[in-house]
This record gives structure tokens, sequence and C-alpha cells, in this order.
């Protein structure tokens, strides 16, 4: 640990050994919209005393703790979590964090949310560390028997006129898209950013434009001339448990006869 973290995390525990009263009880700081989210399906919204900036599924009363980049460490220790939760990434886990958790502050946990079966494993593991009991999270979609383009691109609205970022292989959207018979254009994993050019290159048999709130296409995208479907829920962009709501009004609205 370099001299400056080290003195950092001196600071902090100084500040916390003397300030904060001692409290009781499992008490959650969530960094990660995904998990809040998921907490809050199982009826766990009340365990949650701290979030990021972008755990809009609780109260704004929930005091901001940081995100998985930028963590105020004196207001997390403050808080006296039992548990901290933050979603899996390419990057490593908070140095600080796992220090702190070392050193038993709380325990730390942490998911990866990318695909279907990770989302459901995070449900899982939470109702089992939180003990709520709660059936296993499962997304039951059955082929759609109507006629459906033979490849789709899915790709967030965008702005100014530029193109959204798109949802390729092992991403959830594409798993949802997989169950109801769909098929994926795009062959790269993850997510991808496509230029107008690019997209008509790959020519899809339809777009779907997927928002957590109302939008029109650009007239960009629809310059393609490519047939464009739109679909607008407030959970689409957030791979929670709640991903089972999104699939049902996907097929629905978009996918039934």
């Amino acid at each position: 640990m370099k001299i400056s973290s080290f003195l950092l995390l001196l600071f902090v525990l100084g500040c916390t050994n003397t300030d904060v009263e001692q409290v009781s009880g499992e008490r959650i700081v969530s960094f990660s919209p995904s998990i809040t989210a998921t907490i809050v399906d199982i009826g766990g919204t009340e365990l949650v005393v701290g979030r990021s900036a972008f755990c809009s599924s609780v109260e704004p009363t929930v005091p901001v703790v940081g995100d998985l980049y930028a963590v105020d460490y004196e207001r997390l220790l403050r808080l006296q979590p039992t548990k901290v939760f933050v979603q899996k990434t390419e990057a490593a886990i908070d140095s600080h964090l796992v220090e702190l958790a070392k050193q038993q502050h709380f325990s730390l946990h942490s998911w990866r949310c990318d695909r279907i079966d990770e989302i459901a494993t995070m449900h899982d593991d939470l109702q089992q560390l939180l003990t709520i009991e709660g059936p296993s999270m499962t997304v039951l979609l059955k082929k759609v028997a109507s006629a459906m383009p033979e490849t789709i691109l899915i790709m967030t609205p965008g702005s100014d006129g530029n193109a959204g970022l798109s949802f390729g292989k092992e991403t959830y959207l594409d798993d949802l898209l997989h169950m109801m018979g769909g098929t994926n254009v795009l062959n790269d994993s993850g997510w991808v950013s496509l230029s107008l050019e690019d997209i008509a290159r790959l020519n899809p048999g339809a777009i779907l434009v997927v928002s957590d709130t109302p939008f029109e296409p650009s007239a960009a995208l629809t310059s393609l001339e490519i047939p464009i479907k739109t679909f607008i829920h407030e959970d689409v962009l957030i791979p929670s448990s709640r991903i089972v709501d999104v699939a049902q009004a996907m097929q629905q609205e978009l996918f039934s006869q």
C-alpha cells in the first residue's frame, strides 16, 4: 500500500472510531444499481443504509457513499455497514474496500451482472445472505410463434445524431433475445459502439431501440430504412432481477401474436 493511501486509511479509521455511535442489525451499502434494485425487489429495502448516486431504486434520502471509482471512506465507515456489495467489472475491486473488509469492518461481496444466469446467481445469493425467503429467479420465456426478423440489432437511443451503444453477445439482452427465439446480428461480445455506416453494413432485419425513458429514434437512424422497433421500460438498462418483468413486457409488446 502506498504511504498516501495508508495515511488516508488511518485518518478514516481514526474519525470513525471516535465519532460513530454503535448500531445493531443488518446494514447494507451497495455500490451497484443492479444489486440495489434486486435487494429492493426481494424485500430488503430497509436494510440499505448507503448507495451510489446511480442507485435510484431506493429513497434519495439514503446517503450516497460513492461508486466503484470514488468512495467516501469516512462516510462509509460512519454508516457502519455489516455488508458492502459491489458489481464485478474488468477492473479490480477497490483495494481500500478489500482492506477494510479484511479488518472486519464489514463483509465484502461482489457479483458479475452481465448475463441472465449471473443476475439469477446474484439474486439467489442475496436472498441467502440476507435470510430473505423467496423463489429462485427464473425467466420463463417460450419460443415465439410469430414471425420475427431473421436478425435483430439491440441498441440504446444515442444522442446528437450518434448511434447508441449496442448489445452484443454475452449480454443480458442478447440472452433474452435468444430465449425469445431471435438472433442477434452482432457477433462481437459485450457492449459495442457502432457507427451508422457499421449498422448499414450489418443490415439487420430490424433494429430494437431500448430506453428507460420516452424517446424518438434519431433521423439519422431512420434514414437507414431498416425497420425500427422501440421498447421503453424503466428497468431495461439495469441488469437486476427485474429483468423478468422486462422480458415479459418485451415479449408481450413486441413479439407476441
